[in-house]
């Protein structure tokens, strides 16, 4: 009996063996933004660390935020790094530090001790105006813990210049074999661009080593930037495990200006490629159109209430609310776009124009983007007394955080969608700031000549069988239906999968926020039901969405 034991001991032993040989263990680490909770919890709940500058610039808070994207049509990171209050972690001042990373605290995917293959997959998007330094500016490094940890392996470094680059550098730390500045590219194309970077990597010393990367345009799926090499070194000595770090990281210089970097999607492998696959390709992103101003003009009251500033000033943009004592100098500004080229169903629309305070004392300062139905107006002849009426409620607010130049947006999707089915050609709009303020808030018009109003629309792409991120609207044939609607504080909510997914039901409101999260789990194939409580919501238009197997499906909902 023991013989008989034993021998089925053996049996069962050599059978998972072989099961184990032929199918190994499959992981990934993945991060991207939800739109709940603080961006540093959720950071830290997938494993990931950060360095931050939070000590040196406190009131500022958190350094990480999440914000909703309409170009990826989801919430994204926003990496804040300032030129002059940040630090890198009160420990040195001649630079500026706001970095995630791998390490000790890290799932073992994210360290990659010698011989391993890893692999990373991530989005980023510089700003528009976007200011390299003229020392250093990481956005992504590769670095080596314990022995010769100094130097990072591999950046992806943005160079400042005539023109401007983005450079790919390799360091071998002491010793020979650093290759310095292994590709470069002009950084004009990276600007203003959610761009998908793919990493792969062999962490081996000497000519064992391997690096390839690619960085691709979301947009349009144009390479921006490629290089691989099959014999570098990519270990140092005495190291423990090569991990990736991103984040903006730089020395300071005078040019630089205060930064907002996007970041989504982290993805990183050490089993296979395929399990951080590529969202960029076969049209299923979408069109985005950039729009220019057709007309802009600010406005002034009191004694300057008859003077048309589209012609006197037609540089320049104005907003503010005078503080009481300071009389005539209210002011506000008007925006008109030509919307009839656009054809097709839009699932973004942003306005961007770009600003700043004037006042150094003047700081966070809301400014509200309000639907003016009145499109006749121009720019040469709209003053106080004859501009347009515009709405009560604003479509949304932006908060000019400083005296630094840059493009602020709106979130003004649900109002183009509306705009787009009334048959409408042309659409305007109007800034308000929302409080008080001691200077003014100055704005590019499109007579600047550089950075300009922009109304910046995004379309569905067409529906293709295999595709990802392909969004539908809802029909009864997709089966994401709601009953009733338009409803009061409660409804049913129910819809069809083809087949068992990963599946993310979820309600926006007008201004792009995640307001409810109804389903987020794996679903069996069939017909599905959920409550949606919204009691407790403001009456308004919402947007059902649903995502499942790389298919997002949205729907209207009225609450009254």
């Amino acid at each position: 009996m023991k013989l008989l034991h034993f021998a089925r001991f053996i049996t069962t032993a050599t059978v998972l063996l072989l099961l184990l040989s032929k199918a190994p263990l499959q992981a990934q680490v993945t991060l991207s933004a939800t739109g709940s909770g603080t961006a540093y919890d959720l950071i830290d709940a997938n494993g990931f660390g950060n360095e931050n500058p939070d000590c040196k610039h406190p009131s500022f808070g958190p350094h990480v935020t999440q914000a909703f994207d309409n170009t990826l049509g989801k919430y994204v990171f926003v990496f804040h790094s300032h030129a002059t209050a940040d630090d890198d972690r009160c420990t040195n001042e001649d630079r500026v530090r706001m970095e995630i990373k791998g390490g000790s605290g890290s799932p073992a995917e994210m360290q990659h001790t010698q011989g391993q293959t890893a692999y990373y997959r991530w989005k980023f998007k510089l700003d528009a105006g976007f200011i390299p330094s003229s020392r250093f500016t990481h956005i992504f490094q590769i670095k080596a813990i314990d022995g010769d940890d100094g130097a990072p392996l591999m950046t992806i470094t943005p160079r400042a210049g005539n023109p401007q680059k983005i450079q790919i550098i390799h360091s071998s730390g002491e010793g020979s074999g650093s290759l310095g500045t292994v590709k470069e590219a002009d950084l004009a194309p990276f600007k203003g661009n959610w761009v998908e970077a793919y990493v792969k990597y062999k962490s081996s010393d000497g000519s064992a080593g391997t690096f390839e990367i690619t960085l691709t345009r979301i947009s349009d799926g144009a390479v921006l930037l490629s290089y691989s090499n099959n014999s570098l070194d990519m270990w140092r000595d005495g190291a423990s495990y090569n991990r990736p770090k991103w984040g903006v990281y730089r020395g300071k210089d005078a040019a630089l200006r205060d930064e907002q970097v996007l970041f989504n999607d982290f993805c990183i492998t050490e089993s296979s490629a395929s399990l951080c696959p590529s969202s960029v390709g076969g049209g299923n992103t979408g069109t985005t159109v950039n729009l220019n101003a057709q007309q802009d003009a600010y406005v002034r009251d009191g004694t300057n209430a008859g003077t048309a500033f589209g012609s006197t000033d037609a540089a320049n943009l104005v907003t503010k609310v005078a503080p009481s004592g300071q009389a005539n100098n209210n002011r506000e500004t008007y925006l008109t776009f030509d919307i009839s080229s656009i054809t097709g169903t839009v699932t973004g629309a942003t306005l961007k124009v770009n600003g700043h305070t004037e006042s150094s004392s003047d700081a966070n300062v809301g400014v509200g983007a309000y639907a003016v139905s009145n499109t006749s107006w121009t720019e040469s002849t709209i003053t106080w007394n004859n501009k347009p009426a515009g709405a009560t409620s604003a479509l949304a607010t932006a908060t000019v955080t400083d005296a630094t130049a840059r493009y602020y947006n709106w979130n003004i999707t649900s109002y183009i969608q509306s705009e787009k089915a009334a048959g409408h050609t042309k659409v305007s709009f109007v800034l308000k700031n929302q409080q008080e303020t001691s200077g003014r808030l100055l704005w590019n018009s499109k007579e600047t000549g550089s950075n300009a109003p922009q109304l910046t629309i995004t379309l569905a792409a067409t529906a293709r069988q295999g595709t990802t991120g392909i969004t539908i609207p809802a029909t009864a044939a997709s089966g994401l239906n709601s009953f009733p609607n338009p409803f009061r504080d409660n409804n049913t909510i129910s819809f069809t999968l083809e087949k068992p997914a990963h599946t993310n039901l979820s309600v926006y409101d007008i201004n792009g926020k995640q307001v409810a999260v109804l389903v987020n789990g794996i679903l069996t194939a069939g017909t599905h039901q959920t409550q949606f409580a919204a009691s407790h919501l403001s009456a308004g238009v919402y947007t059902l969405k649903l995502t499942y197997d790389g298919k997002i499906i949205t729907k209207k909902l009225l609450k009254e």
